[in-house]
């Protein structure tokens, strides 16, 4: 088996990664299902061409260029409940303030500007405060628990609101 990404950090006999994941099973444990949620963003470089082309039959391999790749990127925010019965809207990461492609436009999606179109401290503050807490308080009044990984973007643990934030360890991944 093939280990790539952050799987091949995990040291799965680690007593105090062993002692993380009980807490936190414990924690997750005090909550309904419905009430667990989990986000996560990821980036898409939406500009980004295929690694391989096909060719058709009649095209000479000596035609064909390549580029350089190119690294336009926008960051999409997604959550979720641990059942899957409420999807929070995702949200999208980019750079400018205000772009032209939605201006005078009710955009579909809640929209955040950061310089590099990553997930930082004052857009998840932005994020949690604009669309999870709204979303989380129609849905339903009971407390809930809002999984985090540890990533260097995130605000810290805290509870307000009926929301519990709680982090997966360090270096956890899903592994089999």
């Amino acid at each position: 088996m093939l280990l790539h990404g952050e799987g091949a950090e995990v040291n799965k006999s680690d007593p105090r990664f062993l002692v993380a994941l009980d807490d936190l099973y414990r924690i997750i444990t005090q909550y309904d299902r419905e009430n667990v949620y989990n986000m996560d963003e990821g980036g898409l470089f939406f500009r980004l061409l295929p690694k391989y082309n096909l060719l058709m039959p009649d095209e000479d391999i000596s035609t064909t260029k390549g580029e350089k790749k190119s690294k336009d990127r926008v960051s999409l925010i997604v959550c979720a409940n641990a059942v899957g019965t409420h999807k929070i809207p995702c949200a999208l990461i980019d750079k400018p303030k205000a772009p032209t492609c939605i201006k005078d436009r009710q955009w579909p999606v809640p929209y955040f500007s950061q310089a590099k179109a990553w997930m930082d401290v004052e857009t998840c503050w932005k994020w949690f405060n604009e669309v999870f807490l709204p979303e989380v308080k129609k849905q339903t009044g009971r407390r809930v628990l809002l999984l985090l990984d540890n990533a260097p973007g995130h605000f810290e643990a805290f509870e307000c609101d009926n929301v519990r934030i709680v982090f997966f360890p360090p270096n956890y991944t899903n592994w089999k």
